[in-house]
């Protein structure tokens, strides 16, 4: 099957090789990490040998434990050679940490894994690593690499299909216009990562809850809410849950990297919040496919998902801004470089024009601040240095 390099991804983790840490690719199902390892496996087969295992091969169902991967690790290496140890979802292997933390202190050897879930990146095992990890978020195709995989010239259409069917790189194989297939595959990712990643692996007892909880999320993305603030609204509707369920369903929804918790920025007294937070679905089509009963696409919430997914495929930390009461959509933070952003379908009425300009007017920094849109008229608003932005032209912007 013929693979398209995501060069960003093959080329950032080959730079990280030879420092004698681990590299860990993370993201939710499909997102494409398999793709990204074996085509990196194709390059480093020149420079040395390939240790390759993919734990989702049923010739690996041995590999149950740390002690058979090592067995398998050590039976491979060639002395006297640079060899790259390769293993696909890792964490179906039981304390697999062991044997990488071993591994990646020997001379001569690079590991590389993924996995998709953040069981596998959690405060032990980073202990474990004694930090000699990197970690590599993996996303779905961002607007610019869907256009260079279907082929496809930025256009109001193009922008469109990527709105409605988001980033998984397989969809590109299923037909634009086999609408119903294109349906199908996106449910049965929902329900691999629901049943594999989340119901069996965390032992989730009230299924009927999870589902809903997610299914809210999708029809809630970008709004602010606690785990009280759904406990209390699941009340209303005669389902009795304590906050406390909601919100270690919530975490285990985010474990499995199908949804990202957003937290809020105050932007004066620059601290976090730790209560109301805003969540994102990882890849647009998943998120539409869960609302695909409720009603039709919502573009205002999805292009605000859009717009999040491009700050963070472009290694910014993104957070909700808070001002004197005001609401900043997006406050996006890489090393010192900080960014703000406001997301809305038109700024031609005076109410829309105020708040989205107006909040950040009252941002003092100098800081860049961007008012991102769909309204046609865009490139003609220029107003207190704020830069106003078709929504197409921001998310092909490549040195954000």
């Amino acid at each position: 099957m013929e693979r398209i390099n995501r060069n960003g991804y093959t080329a950032l983790v080959r730079n990280l090789l030879g420092k004698g840490e681990a590299v860990v690719l993370t993201g939710h199902r499909r997102a494409g990490k398999s793709c990204i390892l074996e085509l990196l496996a194709a390059e480093l087969a020149a420079d040395g040998q390939v240790i390759y295992i993919d734990m989702e091969d049923p010739e690996n169902a041995d590999l149950v434990s740390f002690r058979e991967l090592s067995e398998r690790i050590k039976s491979s290496i060639r002395e006297g050679q640079r060899n790259y140890v390769l293993i696909d979802e890792v964490q179906e292997v039981a304390e697999f940490e062991k044997a990488l933390r071993y591994w990646v202190k020997q001379d001569g050897v690079d590991v590389v894994v993924t996995g998709s879930n953040a069981a596998m990146l959690s405060s032990d095992i980073a202990n474990s690593f004694a930090g000699r990890y990197h970690r590599v978020h993996v996303s779905s195709l961002d607007y610019q690499e869907f256009l260079m995989f279907y082929g496809m010239e930025d256009s109001d259409n193009a922008f469109s299909q990527y709105l409605r069917w988001g980033g998984l790189p397989f969809l590109y194989r299923i037909p634009l216009e086999d609408e119903r297939t294109r349906t199908d595959y996106l449910g049965s990712i929902y329900d691999t990562i629901f049943v594999k990643d989340i119901v069996r692996r965390k032992n989730v007892r009230n299924v009927s809850l999870l589902d809903n909880l997610a299914r809210f999320v999708a029809d809630n993305s970008g709004k602010v809410f606690s785990a009280n603030s759904i406990a209390k609204y699941l009340k209303g509707g005669e389902m009795a849950v304590s906050a406390n369920t909601i919100g270690e369903y919530m975490d285990a929804l985010c474990d499995t990297y199908m949804i990202d918790r957003v937290k809020r920025y105050d932007i004066k007294g620059k601290s976090v919040f730790e209560q109301q937070d805003k969540y994102y679905f990882e890849d647009l089509g998943l998120r539409n496919y869960l609302c695909r009963d409720k009603r039709s696409l919502d573009i205002e919430k999805v292009l605000e998902g859009a717009v999040y997914l491009k700050l963070r495929r472009s290694g910014y930390d993104v957070y909700m801004g808070q001002l004197n009461g005001k609401e900043i959509d997006f406050v996006a933070r890489r090393g010192d470089d900080v960014m703000y952003v406001q997301v809305a379908l038109q700024v031609t009425g005076e109410d829309t024009y105020e708040r989205e300009f107006g909040n950040l007017k009252l941002i003092k920094d100098n800081y860049p601040k961007y008012v991102v849109t769909m309204d046609p008229n865009v490139g003609l608003i220029h107003d207190s240095g704020i830069e106003a932005c078709s929504a197409r032209q921001f998310l092909l912007t490549s040195n954000l």
